[in-house]
């Protein structure tokens, strides 16, 4: 985060400086902004996977491994830049309460859309299990940034929705 600045992000995007400073007032904006871009994207992904879910409704703890994984049953649907950026983001949440409302707004997009999923498999209690499983997701995620290997992230999220829902 420290190496976000009007001047970087107007290089980068190859706009004059003032471009940047005329949007967005400070390094907070820039970075609330990105956040929100990134929330937005992938909550447009997580409604276009349930709205035409792979292989169809039949399978409601496939659909929640997948809504929360992507469609990919192998591997991590998101680039390892794309995540290392929005999990940086998100940390900078705990440091900057502007980005809280962003990152609450996620969430809560993901826990709506996974709740119905979790009742139809047989979840007793499908918020506590939706979050339960997002922050299992999350902390798989990071294991995946860390290590490089993303091959049994599926798998293992799927086991624990199995046994979430089977109580």
């Amino acid at each position: 985060m420290d190496a976000v600045t009007h001047r970087r992000v107007a290089e980068v995007a190859r706009l004059p400086l003032a471009s940047t400073t005329y949007w967005f007032e400070s390094k907070e904006h820039l970075l609330t902004a990105a956040l929100e871009r990134a929330a937005e994207r992938d909550i447009e992904r997580l409604r276009a996977f349930l709205r035409e879910p792979p292989g169809g409704a039949a399978d409601p703890l496939g659909l929640v491994v997948g809504a929360i994984l992507g469609p990919s049953d192998d591997a991590c649907p998101a680039s390892r830049g794309w995540l290392l950026a929005t999990y940086a983001l998100v940390l900078e949440a705990a440091r900057r309460p502007a980005l809280r409302d962003v990152t609450t707004r996620w969430t809560e997009a993901y826990l709506e859309a996974l709740k119905p999923l979790l009742a139809a498999a047989g979840s007793q209690d499908p918020l506590a299990d939706a979050e339960l499983l997002l922050a299992a997701g999350d902390g798989l995620l990071l294991e995946k940034l860390a290590s490089g290997d993303a091959s049994d992230l599926a798998p293992r999220l799927r086991r624990l929705a199995r046994a979430l829902v089977n109580g």
